[in-house]
């Protein structure tokens, strides 16, 4: 007997030999054998007869065999993680919690790991009653019930949910589990941030009891073993979690949650390059549980999947619809709506101010009332730095970035690479003496409002990986708040009467696809921040934009349309399939480009297109250089074979980091 072991370490499955005195059920076990000078423990994969194969005489041998950790869908599943994401199978284990698993075993001494004892368990306690202040009125019972019945069915299916506030996503989450009765066991539940788990903790705990455990990536080694030894002992099978717990040791999943389905949050960015909301929807079908995905306002990959039927749309009585042609149209939820409008930033008296005039009359009638107000700015720090003779405008010596000036500490930093240099007042290109602030971020908008409407407002801004207030905010601790996007995640409770987009244009200019359906997707998001009957304000140079007026009316349906039409014709997801492929390098040799470039060629699949490769800066600290390159495709086996050949190719070289992205959000 041989077998393929898989060990979480970046390298394929190895074969080795099966002493005759060990037990024939072997696939899914965990198995410790020689590796690189030492015993490591494994996953067995597959199981193989000497006659399927020749296999090398004075083969290693397995050195002993322990529980089974993974059955036939675990295995399935992880397979997939490996073939979809184009990693090596190592990586997929790893990622799915096995070194927690094998901790857990030797910590605890657990004899033997329980398959699903969930069936032990009283219904008494599968699903209690919802908690004493969920809200009373009925949702749309068609919609619930056909979700209610496929978990108890365990038949797959996955729903998408448009909801119209994000507390009534959870809430209609905690109607569904209570439901759904004695069905209710195996479940997933995920959001998209660490802090948005303590709303969902207090009632699911109610409803759950022990049997509800939690995983994020801020838990300590020791609580996310322990939290492993539940799960596969079978004490919890009600997992609350951001990204990675959709990875959890989790046996018989009848259920799957996602909530803020279109976030990025859900996207890795290191290791297994995996997105959560996919990855459910696979491992839903795998185990043939039922997968809600929900969202203020869902990405388009998913409206999509609902046109063609792949997904099925919820629709009820507090269900929003998909168009409403303005913040009046919420009659059906019980819930109004924040007006949007939008600001002309072109003109006025006072040409050197970046807040409008009309803007500043707002402000000023919020604060005499002593009420919140919430400005946005996407950038940190006062400006860039132009030159007026020329147009040019300062970038790093680094990666070429844009340099952003700081006024209090009259430096210019990048905050790509945080190359930063002092200020001159010569230009670099063209050694004029012109030089101006041009643009703004955080500092001036702080310096304008102090001066304008004589407050002194409350700034929010990450400073070196860590934020520079406590992120226990509340709009209460200043009537008037400045930040980044980096803001409204930290702000908690409580309710603006207003907030206000001061470069909405730069979010919408980004060089993106998927700029238009990010810009979108954040004005709702703050939305939710504004009370009922508030405001949000667009501050823009071109007011006709017809997106903005699509998101000024609350327009879902024609957004998504447009947004479609827009990438059908220009071949983007959902139409086709991306992958990325980063290539690092310590130094650029020479040749090397072309060595890159002969390697697309000679690997490129009928039906793949390529783009690239080009230099771009490099997130990479100990490679200087980075070479990119895009696959585009809408046959997905011509873009695999085209990535792993690229791979394969330049795996040879020296000196290369290669990163795949599959299904990237950054390009």
């Amino acid at each position: 007997m041989y077998v393929d072991v898989v060990f979480p370490l970046k390298i394929p499955p190895l074969t080795y030999r099966i002493p005759a005195d060990m037990p024939r059920d072997l696939k899914g076990r965990i198995v410790k054998a020689p590796l690189m000078g030492r015993s490591s423990y494994g996953l067995i994969v597959d199981v193989f007869n000497k006659a399927d194969g020749p296999f090398k005489k004075g083969m290693k041998e397995i050195q002993s065999v322990h529980q089974q950790c993974a059955s036939g869908t675990d295995l399935q599943f992880l397979k997939w993680l490996s073939h979809y994401y184009t990693t090596p199978m190592g990586i997929a284990l790893k990622s799915c919690f096995f070194e927690e698993i094998v901790a857990a075993l030797k910590k605890y001494e657990i004899a033997a790991l329980n398959p699903v004892r969930y069936s032990d368990v009283p219904d008494s306690r599968i699903a209690g009653r919802p908690p004493d202040d969920y809200p009373g009125e009925a949702a749309g019972e068609k919609g619930l019930s056909h979700v209610c019945g496929s978990i108890r069915d365990r038949d797959y299916r996955t729903f998408l949910l448009h909801a119209p506030t994000a507390p009534l996503e959870h809430s209609l989450l905690l109607e569904i589990l209570g439901n759904t009765g004695a069905a209710a066991r195996g479940i997933i539940i995920l959001v998209p941030e660490i802090r948005q788990i303590e709303s969902l903790e207090l009632p699911l705990g109610r409803m759950f009891e022990q049997r509800l455990c939690v995983l994020h990536s801020k838990l300590g080694k020791g609580k996310r073993t322990e939290a492993v030894r539940r799960l596969i002992t079978g004490e919890s099978d009600v997992v609350l979690g951001t990204r990675s717990a959709v990875l959890a040791p989790l046996r018989g999943v009848s259920f799957i949650a996602v909530l803020g389905e279109h976030s990025p949050s859900y996207k890795g960015e290191e290791g297994l390059r995996y997105n959560a909301r996919d990855v459910a929807v696979m491992k839903g079908f795998i185990e043939k549980g039922c997968v809600l995905l929900s969202s203020v306002c869902p990405s388009t990959e998913s409206v999509y999947n609902a046109t063609i039927s792949k997904y099925t749309q919820i629709a009820g009585n507090r269900i929003m619809p998909s168009r409403t042609p303005g913040p009046e149209a919420s009659h059906m939820t019980g819930h109004g709506r924040p007006k949007i409008r939008i600001i002309n930033q072109q003109g006025g008296k006072h040409k050197d101010l970046f807040i409008t005039e009309e803007l500043l009359k707002e402000a000023k009638k919020i604060l005499s009332k002593n009420e919140g107000l919430l400005f946005l700015i996407n950038r940190k720090g006062y400006s860039l730095i132009r030159c007026e003779d020329c147009g040019h405008i300062a970038q790093c010596k680094k990666c070429m970035m844009s340099l952003v000036f700081h006024k209090g500490e009259g430096r210019a930093r990048c905050h790509y690479c945080g190359y930063e240099e002092g200020i001159t007042d010569i230009c670099g290109e063209c050694k004029g003496t012109r030089i101006k602030a041009f643009g703004a971020g955080t500092e001036r908008i702080k310096e304008e409002v102090e001066e304008m409407l004589k407050t002194e407002p409350l700034l929010i801004e990450k400073i070196k990986g860590s934020p520079k207030i406590s992120s226990e905010l509340s709009p209460d601790l200043s009537p008037l708040i400045i930040g980044t996007a980096y803001a409204a995640r930290r702000i908690r409770g409580g309710e603006f009467s207003a907030a206000a987009f001061l470069n909405i244009d730069v979010l919408l200019a980004q060089p993106d696809f998927r700029a238009y359906e990010r810009a979108f997707q954040e004005i709702m998001h703050i939305s939710q921040m504004v009370r009922p009957g508030g405001t949000v304000f667009l501050q823009t140079r071109n007011p006709g934009d017809r997106v903005l007026r699509l998101i000024r009316n609350y327009d879902f349906e024609g957004f998504y349309n447009y947004e479609l039409s827009q990438r059908k014709a220009l071949d983007f997801p959902p139409f086709s399939r991306l992958i990325l492929v980063n290539i690092f390098a310590k130094k650029l040799a020479a040749g090397l480009l072309s060595e890159i470039q002969t390697a697309v060629a000679e690997s490129r699949e009928e039906g793949a297109e390529v783009l690239g490769p080009v230099e771009i800066p490099s997130a990479s600290k100990s490679h200087k250089y980075c070479i990119q390159v895009l696959i585009k495709s809408k046959n997905s086996k011509a873009a695999n074979a085209t990535v792993k050949g690229i791979s394969n190719k330049l795996e040879k070289t020296g000196g290369l980091k290669v990163h795949v992205d599959v299904d990237p959000l950054k390009i």
